[in-house]
């Protein structure tokens, strides 16, 4: 559409909008922002530091020692101890992960210059709304997507956006409905920069109706993979658990079979007291101070990254880095510092 039909839509002129009229679009088109998931409770992240193959052994083995044995709740209460110092550190780190994002989101709270009431003001980018006026200029990043409707050799760069380094230059063009997103060159979208010159825009769309809006859409909608690390401690406790059963089974049965037909031996209180030194043997078995040190060395991994101003909100992913060989990249300047090293 024309710069003309596009402001017919809108129903807005170049004197902007009257307060009146901004605060019916908010109510339909609610704030400038994309929308964030539900925040986790405490307590449901407390109890997610035990989704361990490896805790789940030692919970069940502490159990079951507990009830066979319940005068000598020694070993028990020790595991539970583990466990849950393990947990609350756990508990704790990411906390303190969640902490920074949320003092960062709050620093990061930017204004834009609009025209409303035949007046240039400047308002926080929360509060644009659809027909808004926006003024661009250069160091801006683009608060919404907006239609160019004067340009003044305004370059913005949408690397964020389109993954391409170079700036593209803005013009007020009518182009066709089909024309590709990295080709829109009388658009500037939400999450791009303006790089130099300036601009007089409308806006569009707002929040969650970007572009970026719909791309975090479809990355939140995605499933969370898992770890590399959280395999191998998978299969890990699916080998242990397997060699824990395998061991009772023996032992019982072997002492099963000695034990029968000796009249002063009871087969039952036999393979009980086989059974509980399975269970000891388990124990043995599993590594109890495995999670805690693992919990240990990935916060010593977090706080190596936040020494170099990355943030880490998963404190299994500091393991994926560590892993990562190769990462392909088309380009510098998103990945990268745009500097050969």
């Amino acid at each position: 559409m024309s710069t003309d039909e596009v402001m017919k839509k809108l129903e807005v002129n170049r004197s902007g909008l009257s307060q009146s009229e901004v605060i019916k679009r908010r109510d339909l088109h609610g704030e400038n922002k994309l929308s964030e998931p539900d925040r986790v409770p405490g307590w449901k992240r407390f109890l997610s530091q035990y989704n361990d193959p490896l805790n789940y052994l030692l919970i069940g083995a502490a159990i079951v020692a507990l009830l066979i044995h319940p005068d000598e709740p020694g070993d028990a209460i020790f595991i539970f101890m583990v466990l849950t110092a393990n947990a609350y550190f756990g508990y704790w780190q990411e906390g303190q992960a969640e902490q920074a994002m949320e003092s960062l989101k709050k620093m990061s709270v930017s204004q834009c210059v609009v025209v409303r009431d035949e007046t240039d003001i400047e308002i926080p980018t929360l509060d644009l709304v659809p027909g808004d006026i926006v003024n661009l200029y250069e160091g801006l990043n683009v608060p919404a997507d907006i239609r160019i409707l004067d340009s003044y050799q305004c370059k913005v760069d949408e690397s964020a956006l389109t993954g391409e380094s170079i700036t593209v230059l803005k013009n007020p063009e009518q182009l066709e409905p089909s024309t590709l997103l990295a080709d829109r060159k009388n658009m500037a979208f939400m999450g791009t920069c303006v790089a130099s010159g300036r601009a007089i825009g409308v806006v569009v769309t707002t929040g969650m109706n970007t572009q970026l809006g719909k791309i975090a859409s479809d990355i939140a909608g995605s499933d969370t993979p898992k770890t590399p690390l959280e395999l191998k401690l998978e299969s890990l406790g699916k080998f242990l658990g397997f060699i824990a059963l395998i061991v009772a089974f023996l032992l019982v049965s072997i002492e099963m079979i000695i034990a029968y037909g000796d009249v002063d031996v009871d087969i039952w209180e036999a393979a009980v007291d086989q059974f509980i030194i399975a269970i000891a043997i388990f124990v043995a078995i599993v590594p109890e101070g495995l999670p805690i040190i693992l919990v240990i060395t990935l916060a010593l991994g977090m706080r190596n990254m936040a020494q170099h101003k990355a943030i880490i909100r998963r404190m299994k992913a500091v393991e994926t880095l560590g892993s990562t060989t190769v990462i392909c990249s088309d380009k510098t300047g998103t990945l990268t510092k745009n500097q050969m090293t």
